[in-house]
């Protein structure tokens, strides 16, 4: 899928309104007019090129609390109130992907809402100390790794993949820390999912550069009559400079031995002001394998 758009946006924000105590309520709301064009290599003619204009109002409340211990516990907790409204429904996912009774087997959707949206997100309670950072709830999955498109609006037909986590809407216990400027997070719900996150930054000769790394393991019976085993491993790099920003990204899924998922996207964006320019290329492949014969049995490049 390689695309280049073109967007800009105005955003209103304010740093937080202090209703109570120890409570803050702050946010953002943008409207954003944005014109793309995707273009497919892998669809026919008639749809290779797919030209998108559209005007939307992206807009966010975070509610956060805090307080702390005389012994310098912090503790506290954190919801979104999220809204997105257009009239582009733009959800995006593996539709070519091999189909088990008509369903995909990997189903990966973009961060481009649908129609109207508004929704509460991202809802857990913390606890920070010296010895770290544990959050508990809708945390999201532990993992540095970023997505590289740098398209600033993502048309129709776009992955953007940053891991493969299937157990992202799961509610999890997360734990973070710094030791020598690496941060380390790692992640696990009530299942026994297990994801690892490892990241650092640098700033080099006026560039600040940014390596990211996330895996993940478990096991699971959700694409087969008996347990198998399901191993993930993604990597970014991405370096930055004034308002130029580029980076490749990786991404892997491993389905007990059987199918195998690849992603890889590479991109640039620059920034003037409220406009923002992009330009990302990304692939995705599935290789099949049955009855221990390795054969690729269906790829895809977008």
């Amino acid at each position: 899928m390689k695309k280049l758009l073109l967007a800009t946006s105005a955003a209103v924000a304010f740093g937080g309104v202090a209703l109570a105590q120890d409570l803050t309520v702050g946010g953002f709301l943008e409207f954003e007019s944005h014109y793309g064009v995707n273009y497919d290599a892998g669809a026919d003619a008639a749809d290779d090129q797919v030209t998108q204009l559209d005007f939307a109002v992206d807009g966010r409340l975070n509610f956060d609390y805090s307080n702390s211990t005389k012994s310098g516990l912090e503790y506290g907790a954190h919801f979104e109130l999220d809204l997105y409204q257009s009239d582009d429904d733009a959800t995006t996912s593996f539709a070519s992907l091999p189909l088990r009774n008509n369903v995909p087997l990997l189903a990966v959707f973009s961060d481009v809402a649908f129609g109207d949206v508004v929704e509460f997100n991202d809802g857990y309670v913390f606890l920070n100390s010296a010895l770290g950072n544990l959050s508990l709830g809708d945390t999201g999955v532990a993992g540095e790794a970023a997505n590289q498109l740098h398209v600033p609006i993502l048309p129709m037909g776009a992955m953007e993949v940053d891991q493969y986590a299937l157990f992202a809407e799961a509610e999890q216990i997360f734990y973070s820390n710094s030791f020598a400027g690496i941060d380390v997070e790692v992640s696990t719900d009530d299942d026994g999912h297990v994801a690892l996150g490892v990241g650092y930054g640098a700033s080099l000769g006026g560039a600040d550069v940014e390596l990211g790394l996330s895996a993940m393991r478990y096991q699971t019976t959700a694409f087969g009559p008996t347990t198998g085993d399901v191993a993930s491993l993604a990597g970014s790099l991405q370096v930055s400079a004034g308002g130029l920003t580029t980076g490749v990204n990786y991404a892997s899924l491993d389905i007990d031995k059987w199918q195998t998922i690849e992603y890889v996207a590479a991109g640039l964006g620059y920034e003037i002001g409220a406009l923002t320019l992009g330009a990302g290329v990304e692939t995705g492949i599935s290789h099949l394998s049955f009855l221990g014969d390795g054969n690729e049995t269906l790829s895809t490049a977008e």
